[in-house]
C-alpha cells in the first residue's frame, strides 16, 4: 500500500485558529515555559504523547504553528480509524475492557479524521513507508515550519517517566544534515497533565551527538533522558510560581534525577 499522499500545511488557518481559541477558553489553565530562548519555527521539537490528548494539548499551547507525527491509520476511512481505536488505543494501550473500547471508538471514529487534520498530522509507518514520512518531514522544516515528534514506545501504555524512544526522530535529524549541510535544532518537550505546564527545553543539534560517537539508538536515548529530565523538574515544584510564557535562561537540571543516574546506553 502506497504512503497516504501529504501536502504542506498553510500557516493561516483562519477556521481552525478560532476554534482553537474557543477551546482554549473551556481548557484548565496551562503555563507555558521555555528554557535557553523561546520556541522558534523551523524546529523539530520531542515529546511525551500524554495519552490520546496529549497531541491536541501540544497544538493548542505550543507557541509556534507545528506539524505533528501520527498513526496513518487516524487519517485513513471509518473502518481503519475504528480499529486502531478500538485495539491498539483502547484495548493495548490503556487496557480499556472490550465492549468500552468498541463503543467509544464507535462514535469517535466519526469525527477523529477532521480533528487529526486540523492538527496537520503527517502519517507514520511500522514500515519502509516510514522514510516517505522522514522525507516529508524535512520538507516541513525546510518550509519554516515545527514539526513535533513523538517518540515514545507506548505498546504498553503511557507513562509520566518514558521508558523507551524510537528512533525514528533521528533519520529526520540526519536526513536534514544531509540536504541542507546544517543540523536543526532540536528541543525536548514535557506536557504535565497534573500541572498543567508545558516545558520546553533548550536547543541541541545532531554534531553534539555525533561528536560522541553516538549511534542513533544512542541519541534518542539521550533524547528521553531529557524529556525525563523536564518531568522530574516540573515535578520538584521548580517551576511553580514561574509566570506563564516565560523564557528563562538555561540552568542546570535537578541533581540525582532519575533520568540523570541512566546510561546513554539502555
Amino acid at each position: 500500500m502506497k504512503p497516504i499522499e501529504y501536502q504542506l500545511p498553510k500557516h493561516k488557518q483562519p477556521v481552525y485558529g478560532i476554534l482553537k481559541r474557543i477551546l482554549k477558553f473551556f481548557m484548565p489553565k496551562t503555563k507555558v515555559v521555555a528554557l535557553g530562548g523561546k520556541a522558534t519555527e523551523r524546529c523539530l521539537y520531542i515529546a511525551n504523547h500524554a495519552n490520546k490528548t496529549g497531541p491536541f494539548l501540544h497544538d493548542l499551547y505550543l507557541p509556534v504553528y507545528s506539524v505533528k507525527w501520527g498513526a496513518h491509520e487516524m487519517l485513513e476511512d471509518y473502518a481503519a480509524r475504528r480499529a486502531y481505536l478500538r485495539d491498539v488505543l483502547y484495548i493495548q494501550k490503556n487496557k480499556t475492557g472490550k465492549r468500552r473500547a468498541a463503543f467509544k471508538a464507535f462514535f469517535e471514529a466519526f469525527f477523529s479524521k477532521y480533528f487529526y487534520r486540523g492538527i496537520k498530522v503527517l502519517p507514520t509507518y511500522h514500515d519502509a513507508r516510514l522514510w516517505h514520512t522522514v522525507k516529508k518531514s524535512v520538507e516541513v522544516l525546510s518550509d519554516d515550519t515545527a514539526l513535533m515528534i513523538f517518540p515514545e514506545n507506548s505498546n504498553d501504555g503511557y507513562f509520566d517517566m518514558l521508558t523507551e524512544f524510537v528512533p525514528g526522530f533521528v533519520s529526520v535529524m540526519s536526513l536534514y544534515r544531509k540536504k541542507k549541510g546544517e543540523d536543526i535544532p532540536v528541543r525536548p518537550v514535557y506536557f504535565h497533565k497534573k500541572k498543567r505546564i508545558m516545558l520546553i527545553g533548550e536547543p541541541s543539534y545532531l554534531e553534539e551527538y555525533l561528536a560522541q560517537g553516538m549511534d542513533r539508538r544512542e541519541i534518542a536515548e539521550a533524547f528521553r533522558n531529557k524529556v525525563n529530565d523536564l518531568y522530574t523538574r516540573i515535578e520538584s515544584g521548580e517551576f511553580d510560581d514561574v509566570k506563564d510564557g516565560a523564557s528563562l535562561p538555561s540552568v542546570s537540571p535537578v541533581k540525582n534525577s532519575a533520568a540523570e543516574q541512566e546510561s546513554i546506553v539502555s
